[in-house]
C-alpha cells in the first residue's frame, strides 16, 4: 500500500482493569501503525479510567474519553462519532489482538476493495487452554446474498476482529439499551447495504475468558433483547426482502431455541409466559429449521413433540443445581 489508510480502532471499557493493559498494548504494538486508538471509559468504578490516561500521555494515537455509564452500544457510538479514520475497527477491552491483525485485515481491505473484512478468533477458556477455529485458507470474497448470509448466520454474531469502511457504516448505529445480540443487528443492518465483503480464515483476535461473563449469568430481563432484535430483522426482511421470509422464519426458530436454552437457567414463574411464548413460535415455524448442530435439532425435536419442561429438568439438575 503507497499511502496507508488510516483505521480508528474502538475500545468500549467498563471494568476490567485486570484485562485492560494487554487489550491496549497488543493494539498499540500493531505492525499496521497508521491507528486511531478511541478508548471509551464507560464509567469504570476500577482502575481503568487512570489506565486510560496512563496509556494517553505515552502515545499521541490515543484518544481517551470518559462519559456517564450508556452500556457498550452508547459507548461504541461515541467512538464512530469521534473517528477520523477511513476504516473503523471494535475491540473489547477484555480482549487482545494479534500482532499483524490489521496489516492483515487492511491488505484485504485495500486489495478487494471491501467494505467489511473478517478474520477468524481464538478463544482462551477459564483454564487458559487455548481454542481456534482458524484454518489459514485462503480469504472468500463475499458481495453477493449477504441478507441470506446474515440470517443463516454464516457471518457472525460478533463486530470485533473485523474491518469496516466508515463511509459504508454511514448512518448505522449501534442500538442504546440493548446489549444483547446488538452487535448482530448492527451486522445485520450491513448487510441489508450488500456490502463487498471478505473473511479470512486466519486468526487475528484473542476472545479471553472471564467469570462473570453474560454466557455464565443466571436469566434476567436483558436477555429480552434478543427477541426484540429478531422481530426488527424480520420486520425489515417482510418490507424489503420478501423473498427471503423463510430465512427469516429459520431464523427465528435458531433465535427462540437459544432463547429456551437461557430459560433453563431460571425457574423464576415471572417467565412461563416467556417460555410459552417461544414453544409456540418454535412450533409455528418449525418446518422452517434448519439446524446449525446436533444440539439445536435434538432441542427443536424436544419442543415439537411437547418434551421441554422434562427436558429443563434435565438440564437444572445437570448444569445449575
Amino acid at each position: 500500500m503507497s499511502v496507508a489508510s488510516k483505521i480508528s480502532i474502538i475500545v468500549p471499557i467498563y471494568n476490567t482493569e485486570q484485562y485492560l493493559p494487554k487489550c491496549i498494548e497488543s493494539i498499540i504494538q500493531q505492525s499496521y501503525s497508521n491507528l486511531e486508538i478511541i478508548l471509551v471509559d464507560d464509567q469504570s468504578t476500577d482502575a481503568c479510567q487512570k489506565i486510560c490516561d496512563s496509556y494517553a500521555k505515552k502515545d499521541n494515537r490515543i484518544i481517551v474519553i470518559h462519559q456517564a455509564n450508556k452500556g457498550v452500544s452508547g459507548a461504541r457510538n461515541v467512538g464512530i462519532n469521534a473517528s477520523s479514520g477511513e476504516y473503523i475497527m471494535f475491540v473489547d477491552s477484555d480482549d487482545e489482538l494479534y500482532l499483524d491483525a490489521v496489516r492483515i485485515l487492511m491488505n484485504d481491505a485495500e486489495e478487494y476493495d471491501a467494505d467489511i473484512v473478517s478474520a477468524t478468533h481464538d478463544y482462551k477458556n477459564r483454564k487458559g487452554k487455548l481454542l481456534t477455529e482458524a484454518d489459514n485458507k485462503k480469504s472468500i470474497i463475499r458481495n453477493t446474498d449477504s441478507i441470506v448470509l446474515a440470517l443463516d448466520g454464516v457471518l457472525g454474531y460478533s463486530v470485533c476482529g473485523r474491518i469496516f469502511k466508515k463511509r459504508f457504516i454511514n448512518g448505522i448505529f449501534f442500538e442504546e439499551g440493548k446489549n444483547i445480540n446488538e452487535d448482530g443487528f448492527f451486522l445485520f443492518q450491513c448487510c441489508l447495504r450488500e456490502p463487498v465483503f471478505v473473511q479470512h480464515n486466519i486468526s487475528v483476535y484473542l476472545y479471553n475468558f472471564r467469570e462473570g461473563s453474560a454466557s455464565k449469568q443466571v436469566f434476567s430481563d436483558k436477555y429480552l433483547s434478543m427477541l426484540y432484535f429478531c422481530d426488527k430483522k424480520n420486520e425489515l426482511v417482510r418490507s424489503y426482502y420478501p423473498q427471503y421470509i423463510n430465512k427469516a422464519y429459520n431464523m427465528t426458530v435458531r433465535t427462540y431455541l437459544q432463547m429456551l436454552d437461557l430459560l433453563c437457567r431460571t425457574t423464576d414463574k415471572k417467565y412461563k409466559d416467556l417460555q410459552t411464548q417461544c414453544i409456540k413460535t418454535i412450533k409455528k415455524y418449525y418446518k422452517y429449521h434448519y439446524p446449525v448442530n446436533k444440539h439445536h435439532k435434538k432441542l427443536a425435536f424436544v419442543v415439537k413433540f411437547g418434551m421441554f419442561s422434562f427436558y429443563k429438568i434435565l438440564v437444572r439438575l445437570k448444569y445449575y443445581t
